[in-house]
C-alpha cells in the first residue's frame, strides 16, 4: 500500500454552482460510488441532511438504504447554511466542516457537528469514491504475514524496508535512541532562553494558563531562526534522512515557512491548549491535495501516560472517519496505541494518522515538530481558501475554550 494518497491539484479547482451540483453532479456520483457507502449505511442511519446556500435548499436523506437528493428543505434533522465560497470549497476538498467550527463560521440552523460530519463522511465517499469505515474490516499484519506488533520500536539500524512497511501499514513509527541526551539538553537550554522571543498575540506563539495563574508559552513556531542547537539538527543526516523511509522522496520543508516548533506541555493547564485531543493533520482539508506528510517528534524529554505521552490510533490514516471531535477513540475498531519515549527518540505520525497527546500529570514534557512533505505537492490555492485555513490554524489554539 502507499501513503501517498494525493488524487487532487490546483488545476481540478473550479467554482462549483450548488444548483448544478445537486441537479446534474451528485446523482450520478450516488450511482457510482453507492458500495463506498452501502456497508457504512448498514449500521448507520443518520437523520436528513438540509444544505442551504443563497436562496436554494438542497435534502439529503438516507430512504431504503440508498441515497437520495431533493430540491427544498428537509422536515427535520440537519440543517446547515453556506455562503458560494464555502460550498465549492468543501466540495473541492479545501474545507471540511471542521474548518468552519474551528473559525467560528459554522452556521447550523438545525442539529450539530457530529451529524455534519457525518454527513461530510458520506459526501467525500461518494464523491472521491473512497469506501466508508467499517469497524473491524481492516487488518494489520507484518511483511512475513503475521499480525503486526503496534509497540514495536526501531532504531536507525534497522532496515528501512521494515520501517517504511510499519509505517504505511500502521500510520506511525517509533525510532529510540536517534539524538543524544545531551544534543536535547541543548534544545532543552534554548527553549528556556528563547521565550522571550515570543509575545502573546505574535502569531508566532501559543499561549495557556495555568491553576497558578501564569501565562505559559506552549508553542513556539519557527523555533530553528532563534535556537542555532535547532538549526543545526535541521541539517543533520540522522534528522534529514527520514524523509527516505517513505520510499517516496519526502523532504523537510514547510508551507507557511515554520520549519519547526518547540513545544513545552506544562503541568495543571486551565485555559488554552497545550495538548491536542484526536485530530489528524489534515482536519482543515486538502487531504486529496497533501496527503500524506509525516510529522516528526523528536522528544527533548522523554514522556510516558504521566508526562504527556502522544497516542496514535494505528491505521486511521487508512479509514474514512471523522478527523477531529474523537469521544470514543475505540469506537473505530483500530488499535489505540501509546507511544512512550525517552529523551532522544523519534515518532513519526502520518498527516492523516489520528493522534493526540496526553496531559502530562507528573511532569513537564518537551518535544519538538517538523514535517516532511512530497517535493512536488502543489502549495497554491485560492486566496479565499489559503486566508480561512491560516484563521483556522490561528484559531485551533482557543479550540478547549470553545468545548468548556
Amino acid at each position: 500500500m502507499s501513503i501517498d494518497m494525493r488524487f487532487r491539484n490546483e488545476a481540478d479547482i473550479s467554482q462549483i454552482s450548488p444548483s448544478v451540483f445537486f441537479r446534474e453532479h451528485l446523482p450520478s456520483l450516488i450511482d457510482a460510488g453507492n458500495a463506498c457507502i452501502q456497508p457504512w449505511l448498514e449500521s448507520n442511519s443518520p437523520d436528513d441532511f438540509t444544505l442551504e446556500c443563497g436562496d436554494n435548499c438542497w435534502q439529503l436523506s438516507v430512504r431504503g438504504g440508498g441515497l437520495s437528493v431533493a430540491e427544498g428543505i428537509a422536515a427535520s434533522g440537519l440543517h446547515v447554511r453556506l455562503q458560494e465560497e464555502e460550498f465549492s470549497g468543501l466540495i473541492n476538498d479545501e474545507y471540511t466542516p471542521m474548518t468552519f467550527f474551528t473559525t467560528g463560521d459554522l452556521d447550523l440552523v438545525r442539529g450539530n457537528l457530529p451529524a455534519y460530519l457525518d454527513w461530510w463522511l458520506i459526501l467525500r465517499a461518494v464523491i472521491d469514491r473512497r469506501p466508508l469505515h467499517v469497524p473491524g474490516t481492516m487488518t494489520f499484519l507484518a511483511k512475513d504475514g503475521s499480525p503486526l506488533d503496534m509497540r514495536h520500536a526501531f532504531t536507525l539500524d534497522d532496515s528501512i524496508e521494515d520501517m517504511r512497511h510499519f509505517l504505511e501499514t500502521a500510520g506511525f513509527l517509533h525510532i529510540q535512541g536517534v539524538f543524544s541526551e545531551d544534543e536535547m539538553a541543548a534544545l532543552s537550554r534554548d527553549m528556556d532562553a528563547q521565550q522571550i522571543a515570543y509575545t502573546e498575540g505574535d502569531g508566532k506563539s501559543w499561549w495557556a494558563s495555568t491553576a497558578d495563574g501564569v501565562r505559559r508559552v506552549v508553542r513556539m513556531q519557527s523555533f530553528d531562526e532563534v535556537s542555532d542547537a535547532t538549526a543545526r539538527l535541521l541539517q543533520d543526516p540522522r534528522f534529514t534522512g527520514l524523509g527516505d523511509i517513505s520510499g517516496l522522496g519526502h523532504v523537510h520543508n514547510s508551507l507557511e515557512n515554520n520549519q519547526v516548533e518547540a513545544l513545552i506541555k506544562p503541568l495543571n493547564v486551565v485555559q488554552g491548549i497545550s495538548d491536542l485531543p484526536w485530530h489528524k493533520d489534515c482536519a482543515q482539508g486538502r487531504h486529496s491535495f497533501e496527503c500524506c506528510s509525516l510529522t516528526v517528534g523528536i522528544s527533548v524529554t522523554g514522556a510516558d501516560a504521566d508526562s504527556g505521552q502522544i497516542r496514535v490510533i494505528a491505521g486511521s490514516h487508512r479509514a474514512l472517519i471523522w478527523p477531529s471531535m474523537i469521544a470514543d477513540p475505540q469506537e473505530f475498531g483500530l488499535p489505540v496505541v501509546d507511544l512512550p519515549t525517552k529523551t532522544g527518540d523519534i515518532t513519526i505520525h502520518l498527516s492523516c494518522t489520528l493522534h493526540m497527546a496526553q496531559a502530562p500529570t507528573s511532569g513537564e514534557r518537551r518535544v519538538m515538530y517538523a514535517g516532511f512533505r512530497f517535493p512536488t505537492v502543489d502549495t497554491s490555492s485560492s486566496s479565499a481558501a489559503r486566508a480561512r485555513r491560516n484563521r483556522a490554524r490561528e484559531a485551533a489554539q482557543h479550540l478547549s475554550d470553545k468545548r468548556r
